[in-house]
Parts: structure tokens; sequence; C-alpha cells
């Protein structure tokens, strides 16, 4: 259920209760999906967990996050890291007393922030557990990899458009056959993807593989890997 949506009566005085905080991106995606990819390829499979956990609490998903790494792309608006861990901070401090747990979930890539925050300072909002829900994890690379017969993209390449074209294909304008990539290695090294790609795509695929089965399956992969590790604590 969503937190915006109860009312403060529905939430009983002695009962704890478990939260889900959904962060996205407003970042640069290329020329071919938009700059809220992430924070759509999140929702979709929050709200596809919901089905499966109808009392789990979801906060509204935090739309801005660690993106400085698309600082050169105009449009793209980021929180510092130190910003970040402080919004974490002060939402699970208004949570924490009828808290069991605070799941803290990200498809985009904000996990280093994630744990460095709850390696710190989860201590504070005791007994709540605050826990980084993992979306996906080297096995479901394995698999997505197995699908694409090749390299999945680090950003804005077959796999995210692909889900997109699922999610809001109204968003997306797919590439040609003949739209050239850029090789790039660690595209992320420098803290500015702009220094490797010109167009902040950064997928190593030598083809264009963008289709709605693409989308879906992989989809299907990250929620089944968050609804598997919800399973582990509810």
């Amino acid at each position: 259920m969503r937190l915006k949506k109860i009312k403060y009566t529905d939430l009983l005085e002695d009962k704890k209760y478990n939260f889900l905080l959904p962060i996205g991106s407003l970042e640069q995606h290329g020329p071919y999906i938009p700059f809220g990819t992430d924070t759509y390829i999140t929702d979709y499979i929050v709200n596809q967990a919901e089905k499966e956990f109808p009392n789990l609490i979801i906060l509204p998903t935090l739309e801005f996050s660690r993106s400085q790494e698309h600082k050169e792309f105009f449009g793209t608006v980021y929180l510092s890291e130190e910003t970040l861990e402080k919004v974490m901070f002060d939402i699970c401090n208004s949570l924490y007393t009828k808290a069991d747990n605070i799941f803290i979930t990200s498809f985009h890539a904000n996990d280093l922030v994630i744990e460095k925050f709850i390696k710190e300072k989860s201590n504070s909002f005791t007994p709540a557990k605050i826990i980084n829900l993992e979306i996906c994890n080297e096995e479901d690379d394995k698999e997505i990899k197995k699908l694409l017969n090749g390299p999945i993209d680090d950003h804005a390449g077959n796999t995210e458009i692909s889900n997109m074209l699922i999610i809001d294909p109204d968003t997306v304008k797919l590439p040609s056959k003949t739209d050239k990539k850029t090789i790039i290695q660690n595209p992320f090294e420098t803290d500015n993807i702009a220094d490797k790609s010109k167009n902040g795509i950064a997928d190593n695929h030598p083809e264009w593989i963008t289709n709605k089965e693409i989308g879906q399956k992989t989809l299907d992969i990250y929620t089944k890997r968050m609804i598997t590790n919800l399973h582990k604590y509810l």
C-alpha cells in the first residue's frame, strides 16, 4: 500500500510496519530514452512487488539521486552523495519508531551510497533494520547476457531501451541498425561519462537488440530478484 494514500489513523499504535523507499534518478539516457528511465524501471518493479506484498508500505519514489557522472548533459538533476545520505537519514528517522524494516531500493547505481549509509548510520534507527533491497546481481546478469547473446549495456543501451518499450513506448525513439556504437571500457571511471561517450550511451554489445520480448524478460528478472529478497524478511 502507498503511504501517500493512507491516513495516520490506518496505522495502529501497537503495531510495527515494513516500509519501502524506492530511489530513481533524473539523468540523461542518451538520444533514445528519457531522463526518467531509472525511475520508470524502479516504479515498474515496485508495482509488481506490491502485488505480492500488499501490506508493505511504499513511500513515494525519490526521483533525484547520485547522478553527477551525467552532469555534462544538460537536464540531468543530481544530488551529492552527502545530500542523498542526509535525505535517507531524515526519511528513516521519520519512520523507524514504528518500523520493523525499512527497505531502500534503486535500479540506478546508488548501491554504494546506500550501503555506506547503512554501514555508518543504521545503528541510529535500532531496533528497526535498514536494508538495501537488491534488484539485480551477477546471477541475473548472466541470464540477461544469454538473452542478448552478448554484453549487457552499462547505461541507456539495449536492455534499458527494451524496458521502456514495455513501460512507456511513447517515450522511446528506436535506434536504427546503422546507428553506430562507441565501444568504451570503464565508462564511469572519471565520474563523467561524457569523457568517454559523447552521446551518453554505454553499451558494448556489437548490435542493437531492442524489442519488447527482451524488455519484458529483463523486467521479469528484476522483479523476481526483488520479490525473492523481500521473502527473506517478510
